[in-house]
């Protein structure tokens, strides 16, 4: 089952200075996501709450996992964020099934 998710990073000051000084992210980003099996689809720097998106695709949940702790473990970002991809319509199918035995607690 293949995992694409969308993660979101936010630098620490020492990381920029480094960025800054000609690191060169792309690869970096490409180099971790590849080790952990997977592709990356984009790579955006971004201005606002995060300085970088990533859409990427992973072999499974386990990998998506350990490529984050590998990122938040080395101290780079000050804040990171990731966000599942899914199909919703089996969602919806689940819970328009599951609807009908739930029971608001004011009925």
């Amino acid at each position: 089952m293949s995992v694409r998710c969308l993660f979101f990073g936010k630098y620490t000051p020492e990381s920029i200075k480094g960025i800054m000084g000609g690191s060169d992210r792309m690869a970096a980003v490409k180099a971790v996501v590849e080790a952990a099996g997977g592709t990356v689809n984009m790579v955006s720097f971004t201005r606002g709450a995060y300085d970088v998106v990533v859409d990427m695709n992973l072999p499974s949940q386990e990998m998506m996992m350990g490529a984050m702790a590998t990122v938040t473990a080395s101290g780079s970002m000050s804040e990171t964020m990731y966000l599942e991809c899914v199909d919703g319509d089996p969602i919806w199918d689940a819970a328009r099934s599951i609807a009908t035995a739930y029971k608001p607690a004011n009925a």
